[in-house]
């Protein structure tokens, strides 16, 4: 109760250092040696970049034109597109880098959430608190039980990155804090998206969703929305030996 009191009363005045983040977060030296994409799109080209409208899906560099009832046809951010170097606040008030997450070595676990939506709520007790009510969703499967062990254990980089907050209007420092005092988790950052930049690049068309990426900040498992493509590929990789998980996934 004290440090998250602490967190309230002092997380305005919180700015970034070059010596690390307040929530401990991780430090990438050599993030700027990555090649960020930016936020653009490369529609003239012969492979257009992802959100371009398309034809087939020869037209797009991911190879995957998707088909939308109310936004048409376009590209899909495919498995190796690089995600956009996003800064965005964390529930301490500081500016976090995406991009510091990578080089580490581990997958990074991307989700998009709100504060209304109540499978988010549910993800989020699971992982704090091990509630099980999660465990009940149709779309659940046994074998994601072992994803909260994987975060606990920093296995992996699970990322919160929260759109709207109760009231349906864009996140802010107030909506993380209120998330945070009741799903504190020390391993998992949450992050608000206040103007829809990772929502529009993404085109998150429902909650949670959650995508994962490897240590080069590129898409091994893109979704529009939900959590069962990405777990299904999580739990399926072979944890319990002392082989490379990131390699076994680029093979």
């Amino acid at each position: 109760m004290l440090r998250i009191f602490f967190i309230i009363i002092t997380s305005s005045f919180i700015v970034a250092n070059q010596e690390g983040y307040f929530g401990d977060w991780p430090v990438n030296p050599n993030k700027n040696e990555i090649e960020n994409p930016g936020f653009g799109m490369d529609c003239q080209s012969d492979l257009k970049s992802a959100r371009c409208n398309c034809s087939t899906n020869d037209d797009c560099k991911s190879g995957e034109c998707f088909s939308s009832p109310r936004s048409g046809q376009y590209c899909l951010q495919g498995a190796g597109t690089i995600f956009p170097q996003f800064k965005l606040m964390d529930q301490f008030g500081e500016e976090v880098d995406l991009y510091d997450f990578a080089g580490h070595g581990k997958l990074i676990v991307l989700e998009m959430s709100t504060a209304w939506c109540a499978p988010c709520q549910k993800l989020a007790a699971w992982l704090t608190d091990n509630d099980l009510a999660v465990t009940n969703h149709k779309w659940w499967k046994e074998e994601y039980n072992i994803i909260r062990d994987l975060v606990n254990d920093q296995k992996v980089f699970f990322i919160t990155i929260q759109v709207q907050d109760s009231y349906k209007t864009p996140s802010s420092l107030e909506s993380l804090e209120d998330w945070y005092n009741m799903y504190p988790h020390e391993q998992i950052p949450l992050l608000a998206d206040s103007d829809y930049g990772v929502r529009d690049w993404m085109r998150t068309s429902g909650y949670p969703t959650i995508i994962v990426l490897n240590d080069k900040m590129e898409i091994v498992q893109f979704s529009l929305r939900g959590w069962h493509d990405s777990f299904d590929l999580i739990s399926s990789m072979n944890w319990k030996t002392k082989g490379d998980p990131l390699k076994e996934i680029n093979e």
